[in-house]
């Protein structure tokens, strides 16, 4: 990936972040009542979001190279991803069930449930525009990297920031793991890639 493709994601990522944000939280304040943000405040909100969501993205990738080195068997890594991922929306579920005035079962399916559909979503687009083997990893990206960058909004006692941190950043995740492929497909290792195999099948 070039400095030019880095520069268009990282961009693009903030401006995502920045734009999301005020629709999520209007849509929040309709549903739950006022979140104590006003507009202008939810868009900086919505690009420090972005900003984190970067960070989480290309800690993902370096966990995932690290992780694809030691575990060279692809089945034995997706498996890992999934119980990371399991035990992610079991804390997620652990997190609603403590809040409020007492145990809820509702408040223990919404954070679960909104990250479960977001990355089984994200997964089906992302297997659709590449191969069938992306769709763990995505899954894995989506609810574990999300949780793990929302973690200052768990600690706060306010339902309504929570969901609003949270689905902004799935919404910058998704973008970003999106435009992974299509950032990466045409650098000169895979120009090299392709040429190799034109000369292999010419051979």
């Amino acid at each position: 990936m070039t400095i030019r493709k880095l520069f268009f994601l990282f961009w693009t990522t903030l401006l995502i972040g920045g734009m999301s944000a005020p629709v999520i939280g209007g849509i929040l304040q309709q549903w739950t009542g006022p979140i104590g943000l006003d507009m202008e405040r939810q868009l900086w909100a919505g690009v420090m979001f972005g900003a984190v969501a970067q960070m989480g993205f290309f800690a993902y990738m370096v966990f995932n190279m690290v992780a694809v080195g030691f575990l060279r068997n692809q089945a034995v890594y997706q498996g890992l991803q999934l119980l990371l991922t399991l035990g992610a929306l079991y804390q997620a579920a652990m997190w609603g069930w403590q809040k409020g005035d007492g145990p809820s079962l509702l408040n223990s399916l919404i954070l679960p449930g909104m990250l479960l559909i977001a990355g089984l979503t994200a997964a089906w687009f992302k297997q659709k525009a590449t191969k069938p083997e992306a769709f763990v990893p995505t899954v894995f990206f989506m609810v574990t990297a999300t949780m793990l960058e929302a973690i200052p909004s768990l600690e706060q006692k306010s339902m309504e920031m929570v969901l609003f941190m949270v689905c902004s950043l799935l919404v910058c995740n998704a973008w970003q793991i999106m435009q992974l492929h299509r950032l990466v497909k045409d650098t000169p290792a895979g120009a090299l890639g392709k040429k190799q195999k034109k000369l292999d099948a010419k051979a």
